[in-house]
């Protein structure tokens, strides 16, 4: 695919990395993450999606002003998101998969999709590649369903927020996909039932005869557990599939959580309340924090509205004024430095005690009209004498 772009593992700092970088949310290897895609047997790049889910990727880069704003898709920090960086960007691979339908697509992705149709071809006619069953649609490949997932009965879904997140199994045996033992997966469990509660949420609403007869049948809700973490760590280790324990650790292991599919996933929808598990209770209640006030501090920057609760000194200014004051603060006193503005008035007797050989005559003071003159007229002829 040179003709629309460059494969990135010519490129220095490509696909063939396989470190994380400490501040990146993703802990996933890249080594790790390269595949290729079970329905086309085309290479693909897996990143990680800042909502817990993922997205194969084309290991290409297409130049942005060639790609429509609708398929473009950026990395940063391991994390992929849609919209272009720079002048490059990425393609999500279900848009150009061969073994997908596609319609409206522009002319030089459908030669793309050809050429990856006969790249394809002849990986199936050679007997190196062995396709799945056709994908029901573009969801299907972008995430596809784990192996644990194969002939299970019950599934169980996780509600966070607006996300709806589908288990391979029962929610107890979602387990930790990070190393434990040498060699071995963690033996820890995600699931505590101080976590959340089970609850009725909305069935997302799907296309077609098929999605209405589904939201027919079951009243358009259905039955899931809904995470109710009080920090951020407690969230993270659900999306993430991740014991406490493991929160920072690398990934090993192939992570089983996917996004519920109304189509996809219809027979594990639940119309009652599990049973075996403790009772629904009601939402813990936040936590107070020690040296808070009733009263909501405004931020001294001009024209800023943020404020807080917590104790905090006159002139307090929040996450968003006090670098621009810093940087502010730092202009002023390079420019004071080059004589630009005015330097403050500063005591002589200070000076005298910090310079006891300096006469008194080169010290600030407060200078005629006279002496203005001839300290003037001296900068003037002589640009390299020092400034006073």
């Amino acid at each position: 695919m040179s003709f629309f772009g460059k494969d990135p593992e010519q490129q220095t700092g490509g696909l063939r990395n396989g470190w994380i970088h400490r501040g990146s949310p993703s802990k996933v290897l890249r080594a790790r993450a390269a595949g290729r895609c079970k329905w086309c047997g085309n290479r693909v790049a897996w990143y990680d999606r800042h909502d817990g889910g993922r997205i194969p990727l084309a290991p290409v880069k297409f130049p942005s002003h060639r790609v429509p704003p609708r398929f473009q898709w950026s990395v940063d920090l391991g994390m992929a998101a849609t919209g272009a960086l720079f002048d490059w960007c990425f393609l999500a691979h279900p848009a150009i998969c061969p073994a997908i339908e596609h319609e409206g697509l522009p002319q030089e992705f459908e030669d793309m999709v050809r050429v990856l149709g006969v790249r394809m071809r002849k990986m199936i006619d050679s007997g190196e590649f062995v396709p799945a069953d056709p994908p029901l649609d573009e969801t299907e490949v972008a995430e596809p369903e784990p192996a644990a997932a194969a002939g299970a009965d019950e599934r169980h879904v996780i509600s966070h927020g607006s996300l709806l997140r589908i288990c391979p199994g029962r929610i107890e045996d979602l387990r930790c996909v990070a190393e434990g033992a040498p060699g071995q997966r963690c033996e820890r469990p995600v699931f505590h039932a101080d976590d959340g509660r089970w609850v009725e949420v909305v069935i997302p609403p799907a296309k077609g005869r098929a999605g209405k007869l589904i939201m027919l049948t079951f009243s358009g809700r259905m039955w899931a557990w809904e995470i109710d973490p009080l920090d951020f760590r407690e969230a993270s280790s659900w999306m993430w599939q991740r014991c406490l324990s493991h929160a920072s650790a690398a990934e090993v292991y192939e992570r089983e959580l996917v996004d519920f599919s109304t189509i996809r996933h219809h027979d594990f929808i639940l119309r009652h309340r599990p049973a075996g598990y403790e009772p629904a209770v009601a939402r813990r209640e936040p936590r107070t924090v020690t040296g808070t006030s009733s009263e909501r501090i405004i931020c001294a920057g001009d024209g800023c509205h943020n404020g807080t609760v917590v104790e905090v000194d006159d002139g307090w200014l929040c996450w968003r004024c006090a670098p621009k004051n810093r940087r502010r603060q730092a202009v002023l006193g390079r420019l004071r430095r080059e004589r630009v503005l005015p330097q403050p008035a500063v005591a002589v007797d200070d000076l005298t005690q910090r310079t006891p050989g300096m006469d008194a005559a080169f010290l600030p003071h407060e200078r005629s009209d006279s002496e203005r003159l001839v300290w003037d007229g001296v900068r003037d002829e002589d640009p390299g004498s020092p400034q006073f």
